[in-house]
């Protein structure tokens, strides 16, 4: 047995010197380059496409297997404008064979050097990356014949692959060229000095990384560390530290650590974005800005730091920041439950000028010669029928389990100021409460609680509001820009209403509440002077170069049912002057059915002592529609004995009469900003 096993050693030992001889004679005594013009021949059969190597090819085995070549050519089919679709000036790769057998891979150099590629899609579409070679395609038959290729089984547990160890001494593509033509838009875009180095690398410790590359001229860099990745990827822990720069304008860090990848996922990173401007960099890649906005110095500064932590199920967002030209937000945030799922959150913003951000104003879009056409229904005068809306599914909104809070210190709106402004929402199986909303504004505040039920198909929203000394002339000249009425000004509603469309809205709104402006006047309108010219029968007289009718009180108690407004007891007490309104406005058909009745007072006595005050009241009727209202004398209410008198002695007195109190009854509600000054 003993000299068995002897035979057998001395045979194995024997057959390994042979086959390393094998190994470092065969290449000395075999030309390689002979066999080139077949494997040209094959590829170009394959391609369809013209294929060189070049003369310089190298073939090693022992004790690195290595291949070598020069001047690699791939060539481009002639309706795609000929030429190589693929070109190499040189490769070498080296890799050695005895660690092999260890699961160890030992790479001494791999090198890709000047590799271009010509990427061309032509007018009708077609791109010269099909290939098509003339290689005999099988019979129809005998692909119905072929068998499926049996599917790999599913690796078991600690299968897959695992490396007892990984080197690689040099591994890089340098100087390398990617174009793109496509005929079809005229367009030609091209990457070049594609440099991409990894150093040092392996399995035990973090991979050096070098990327380089001119997009269109524009430079673009990534250079950080990755790893280890471990013996087996997709285990242990992975740290990532990264730092891209690109077009000279942006730079963004990326750092952290993702904790078993392939089984409990987990992370922590932070991304970093140093402010930059969009605007800037979109002209580097000769791209349009998207937007057109009234101020041109916003959007060209943009800044982020992100710090996330989690797994996929739980992820959390903590010390945040978002920098938008001279604003900062900072936020946290949660996302819990992925399949409900579960929000919370918290957004600071220190300040923001909204207005800033809007498009232009329009006659500003018309100069600039970009006015959009008419539609189909403005060339024609017809009104185009409304389309119809499609129903909005609101079962994410059910399932969403919600808890937010934003607080905002100054922010500017249509010209209006408001401060300290907070909001939380919360809610869940499809029911929110916004309490509070709440803001300062033009030494006031508004406080506004919500409830928004989104379990039924169409959502149904309870509003209660209240504000309390606003000062409304500052208000109207900074977001209308003007200067009509002036006061403090309280009110309280509550408002429900059903629907997520403008129609359903209108018709289902219900509730009531009271507006009252204290200590104010009416800019533009003096009504005593008014009433004085009426009673001495002047009429309508042209007025001063600055009238106002200050009152002390101005009230608009009113009621909404089902999109209807009435108000019973619209009043304004002034020294000079009394008003009194009621009736109603349809907010679904837009009609209008007021009476409103001024009232002048003889003196300034009579202010609160009924058994002095003297007057003449003026009816008026205000009818017709939102859009064209419609103003007349309520003659029932002027057909004193006097009046009657006049008629029947001088009818022609009285209707001119009667005219002036209708045009001097448009004034007065012009002052409470009804009707068309124009008009």
């Amino acid at each position: 047995m003993k000299k068995v096993l002897i035979w057998l050693a001395a045979l194995g030992g024997g057959f390994i010197v042979l086959l390393i001889a094998a190994v470092i004679l065969l290449p000395k005594f075999i030309n390689v380059e002979s066999y080139l013009p077949e494997i040209e021949k094959k590829v170009t059969e394959a391609t369809g496409r013209s294929f060189s190597l070049g003369q310089d090819f190298n073939v090693s085995v022992f004790p690195w297997a290595g291949v070598s070549f020069n001047n690699l050519q791939l060539g481009n089919p002639e309706e795609f404008g000929g030429g190589d679709f693929v070109k190499v000036n040189s490769f070498e790769v080296r890799v050695k064979i005895m660690p092999l057998l260890s699961r160890q891979i030992e790479i001494n150099k791999f090198v890709l050097d000047g590799p271009e590629i010509l990427l061309v899609k032509a007018a009708d579409g077609s791109g010269n990356w099909s290939m098509g070679g003339t290689a005999e395609k099988p019979a129809p038959e005998a692909v119905e014949k072929q068998e499926e290729p049996a599917k790999p089984e599913p690796a078991g547990e600690g299968e897959g692959l695992s490396l007892a160890a990984l080197e690689i001494g040099e591994f890089a593509v340098t100087n390398g060229v990617v174009t793109y033509i496509d005929k079809s838009l005229d367009q030609t875009k091209k990457i070049d000095g594609i440099t991409f180095r990894l150093l040092d690398v392996s399995l035990e410790r973090p991979i050096d990384m070098v990327f380089q590359a001119n997009i269109d001229g524009q430079p673009i860099a990534v250079e950080g560390a990755l790893g280890p990745i471990g013996k087996n990827p997709g285990e242990g822990t992975v740290s990532i530290d990264l730092a891209i720069k690109a077009f000279n304008e942006l730079s963004v860090k990326l750092k952290g650590d993702v904790v078993e990848p392939k089984t409990e996922l987990k992370f922590t990173m932070s991304l970093q974005v140093d402010p930059f401007s969009p605007k800037k960099l979109l002209q580097a890649l000769e791209m349009p800005f998207p937007v057109e906005t009234r101020d041109p110095a916003v959007l060209n500064k943009v800044g982020l730091v992100l710090n996330v932590s989690g797994d996929p199920a739980d992820i959390s967002i903590k010390d945040s920041n978002l920098t938008l030209d001279d604003s900062t937000l900072t936020f946290a945030a949660s996302l819990r439950e992925m399949e409900k799922p579960n929000v919370a959150f918290k957004l600071n913003l220190d300040k923001i000028n909204l207005d800033r951000y809007l498009p232009p104003p329009r006659e500003k879009v018309e100069q600039a010669g970009t006015e959009q056409a008419p539609s189909s229904g403005e060339q024609t005068g017809e009104t185009p029928p409304p389309a119809e809306q499609q129903p909005i599914d609101y079962d994410p909104l059910r399932r969403l389990v919600l808890d937010g809070e934003v607080t905002v210190g100054e922010l500017i709106a249509s010209g209006a100021k408001v401060e300290n402004t907070l909001i939380k929402i919360v809610g869940k199986d499809g029911i929110f409460d916004l309490d509070p909303f709440k803001l300062n504004l033009y030494q006031g505040g508004l406080n506004v609680v919500g409830n928004f039920n989104f379990q039924q198909d169409k959502p149904a929203v309870k509003v209660d509001l209240n504000s309390e000394n606003i000062q409304v002339g500052p208000l109207l000249q900074d977001s209308i820009k003007k200067d009509i009425l002036e006061g403090s000004m309280n009110a309280v509603a509550g408002i429900t209403f059903t629907g997520d469309n403008a129609p359903d809205i209108k018709k289902t709104l219900n509730g009531k509440g009271d507006l009252k402006f204290l200590d104010g006047a009416l800019v533009g309108l003096d009504l005593a002077e008014l009433g004085r010219n009426l009673k001495a029968g002047l009429g309508a007289q042209k007025p001063k170069e600055k009238p106002r009718t200050d009152f002390a009180e101005l009230g608009v108690p009113f009621t909404l049912t089902n999109g209807l407004f009435q108000t019973n007891d619209t009043f304004l007490q002034s020294p000079l002057i009394r008003v009194n309104a009621n009736g109603t406005a349809n907010l679904v058909s837009e009609q209008l059915n007021m009476k409103v009745k001024p009232k002048v007072v003889g003196t300034l006595k009579g202010q609160g002592d009924t058994e002095k005050r003297s007057g003449l009241a003026i009816p008026l009727l205000v009818t017709g529609t939102f859009a064209k209202p419609e103003f007349s004398a309520d003659l029932s209410g002027l057909a004193s004995e006097d009046t009657i008198k006049e008629a029947i002695k001088d009818p022609d007195s009285a209707k001119e009469k009667v005219k002036d109190l209708e045009e001097a009854g448009k004034g007065l509600l012009q002052g409470f900003g009804f009707g068309n000054k124009k008009k």
